[in-house]
């Protein structure tokens, strides 16, 4: 008759030792298929947040038109005025933003370290006033720096290489390039707009009707 045996304390250490080691192996993997998870989705939010952002500037600057900016008697045949950091155009709002015609001014928002691309919208009014209209709106978070660049046509219809600041602020430029540097895993593409309409010389400053 055979007897039964039982593990000897050696094969029960070396049981558990076994284990542990399994068990060590799959937390390891699955604290880097949770890391992996993680990053995709700072990937993947980041990307929709840049595509956003460039696509709402895309489609507001080829709609960019040749209104004044601003509202006083001084510099009132102003369209477009930019700056290295700064433009200023009218453009109609898509309806499902409130619609109408509406100044908008792009810029960076912020302190270092905690910047933003914003966006600020004000009405224009019937009697070509212009209102502040709802609050500004934050395009990308997590943005260092801001490069504006232009080009176009000059008063004498000679094309122009990428100019800093439009210094026809009564012509609308032909090109807007848009560039920044920004934290996050996605570098900033750059975004460069051909704007639909051309404000020549000989082109009156639309007004409302």
């Amino acid at each position: 008759m055979k007897s039964s045996r039982g593990f000897t304390l050696l094969e029960m250490l070396l049981a558990i030792t076994l284990l542990g080691i399994f068990l060590v192996l799959i937390g390891s993997a699955l604290i880097s298929t949770n890391h992996t998870l993680a990053r995709s989705e700072q990937f993947s939010a980041r990307l929709d947040e840049i595509r956003s952002a460039q696509n709402f500037l895309r489609r507001e600057l080829q709609q960019a038109l040749p209104f004044a900016v601003n509202s006083t008697r001084q510099n009132s045949n102003d369209v477009f005025l930019g700056t290295p950091q700064e433009m200023r155009f009218i453009a109609r709002l898509p309806p499902h933003l409130g619609g109408g015609l509406h100044l908008q001014t792009l810029r960076l928002d912020g302190t270092e370290g905690d910047r933003w691309l914003r966006i600020d919208f004000a009405k224009r009014m019937e009697n070509n006033t212009i209102q502040a209209w709802g609050e500004p709106q934050h395009l990308l978070r997590h943005v260092d720096h801001l490069r504006l660049a232009y080009s176009g046509t000059d008063p004498a219809g000679h094309p122009t290489e990428w100019l800093s600041r439009w210094p026809w602020p009564q012509r609308l430029p032909q090109r807007v390039r848009i560039e920044l540097n920004a934290h996050g895993p996605i570098a900033w593409p750059s975004l460069q707009v051909a704007l639909r309409l051309e404000l020549n010389n000989n082109a009156p400053i639309w007004a409302l009707p």
